[in-house]
């Protein structure tokens, strides 16, 4: 990269607080351009898991996304804990939403999925192996229905346009890597 020169924070207005804040940020460029940028801030990063049963079906998340108003194919995951790690994260939540834990965890690649409004950071995991262990023990705001897919079945759901979370595409991308 030739310019590696970023803009200069002049001042940033706190603009909402709720489950997430909202900044706006006055900016100016090295060119001496001025503009507001309004930034989200999560409040977290957040950590996902691709995971697969013995016999090499993936555990999928059917949830319900208010504002899409949808039923949408995704990952088990969730918001990262101050007193957690990423990885202890997606076990406990791969637990709660699926009921299925155990096998043999490793770390895919972190993204960031939407850098033009959040720096939030998600980190990916793969889960081969995993078992039912107990009934998930979902919150009250979710809906969640766990539906186990074979590789050619998700990525049929895919191809016929059903509703999908753009961190599961994601997911499948990275565990194609491996």
């Amino acid at each position: 990269m030739s310019n590696t020169t970023t803009p200069r924070v002049e001042k940033s207005q706190f603009a909402y607080h709720g489950f997430f804040d909202v900044h706006v940020d006055y900016l100016k460029w090295p060119t001496g351009f001025q503009n507001t940028y309004t930034r989200l801030d999560l409040c977290s990063s957040a950590a996902v898991v691709l995971a697969q049963t013995i016999d090499g079906r993936f555990i999928i998340n059917l949830e319900y996304r208010h504002p899409t108003g949808k039923w949408l194919l995704s990952c088990p995951g969730g918001r990262v804990d101050q007193n957690e790690t990423p990885l202890e994260t997606v076990k406990r939540e791969l637990l709660e939403e699926t009921g299925y834990g155990g096998g043999t965890w490793q770390e895919l690649p972190s993204i960031y999925p939407l850098p033009a409004i959040t720096d939030q950071q998600i980190f990916y995991f793969f889960a081969q192996d995993a078992v039912y262990l107990s009934a998930a023990k979902v919150e009250e705001s979710e809906l969640i229905k766990t539906v186990l897919k074979t590789k050619q079945e998700l990525y049929q759901e895919i191809q016929n346009k059903t509703p999908v979370d753009g961190i599961l595409c994601t997911a499948l991308f990275l565990w194609q890597l491996l």
